[in-house]
């Protein structure tokens, strides 16, 4: 059976211009704002006030997201892993999964696997990609078979040793007891956890897994801390806020970990590492870390790669 890969990501604006195409597409997904009363008024106000906020975090970061061309990085490296087309599929921005499946198509693919970028399940983000993908096929009347390899792996082991290496990357040869380690995730409203999201429950999951593996390797943190950023709009999000909790330090020696990204984008390269380094510059912070994501880093291809191969010898089994 002829096959592709699709990573699935929400994806980041590609020039200055796309920026309001970005904001229109995330707010008007169901997934986002539930309510389709509302979700007309609630786009049209925040497009209105944060189109110019957000053109100028993308000019801070060359005009662009970053995000296309590290998860281009990826595929490049994957493809010397495994021997089928790998298309990267945005939800916001192109490349779209509409003109990934057109190709496909005339390709004569039998079988799509999907892997998201995201690591923990959210109806936000893979089942959002997901329902994409789907409606994507309807339109052009392409009907392969849609296979997830993985549809979360917070708490896979090759995942979370991924995860450490990047921390200790991070930490360089520095003391880690010293540290106060910060997992940052990117916030979700109340209201979609307490509507039956699964999403926060996977994140403390991933904590806790972190947490055990960081320490039987001997890398004993200060404290471990989960906070949440990215809090968009007046309703009640997930606590504790990053900002928050950098603004009233135990201690001023912190290392972050981006938990919920696996490429970096403009939540880990602008407001972590540009607005909250400002904050903890003007509490006097003595050492402030910002770790990178997986990007194109060698343990997270193995661990695509493996993904896939391990479906495929599951399929022949």
């Amino acid at each position: 059976m002829k096959q592709a890969l699709f990573l699935l990501n929400m994806g980041g604006p590609n020039s200055l211009d796309e920026v309001q195409l970005f904001l229109y597409n995330m707010f008007s997904d169901k997934n986002i704002i539930p309510n389709p009363l509302v979700r007309p008024l609630v786009r049209t106000i925040i497009i209105k006030k944060r189109l110019h906020e957000a053109q100028e975090t993308y000019r801070e970061l060359g005009g662009k997201s970053p995000l296309y061309d590290l998860t281009m990085q990826l595929v490049e490296k994957l493809s010397g892993k495994i021997d089928i087309p790998i298309y990267p599929v945005m939800r916001y921005v192109p490349p779209f999964a509409q003109s990934a499946l057109q190709e496909c198509k005339e390709r004569g693919i039998e079988e799509i696997l999907l892997f998201p970028l995201y690591p923990q399940y959210s109806t936000t983000t893979t089942l959002s990609s997901y329902e994409d993908v789907l409606k994507a096929c309807e339109m052009i009347g392409y009907y392969p078979k849609i296979t997830f390899v993985k549809m979360r792996y917070y708490d896979d082991f090759a995942y979370i040793k991924a995860s450490a290496e990047k921390i200790k990357e991070a930490l360089g040869d520095k003391e880690s007891r010293e540290y106060d380690l910060i997992l940052s995730a990117h916030g979700l409203p109340v209201s979609i956890i307490e509507a039956g999201d699964p999403y926060q429950r996977e994140v403390e999951a991933n904590v806790s897994a972190l947490k055990i593996y960081l320490q039987s390797e001997g890398i004993d943190f200060r404290s471990v801390k989960l906070v949440y950023q990215s809090k968009v709009g007046p309703q009640q999000w997930l606590e504790p806020s990053l900002v928050d909790t950098l603004r009233n330090p135990y201690n001023r020696k912190v290392l972050i970990y981006p938990l919920a990204f696996t490429v970096d984008n403009s939540e880990t390269l602008f407001e972590l590492d540009i607005e909250a380094r400002e904050i903890a510059k003007k509490i006097k912070y003595e050492d402030f870390i910002v770790a990178k994501c997986m990007n194109d880093s060698d343990a997270f291809v193995e661990f695509i790669a493996n993904s896939v191969n391990e479906y495929d010898a599951d399929t022949e089994k």
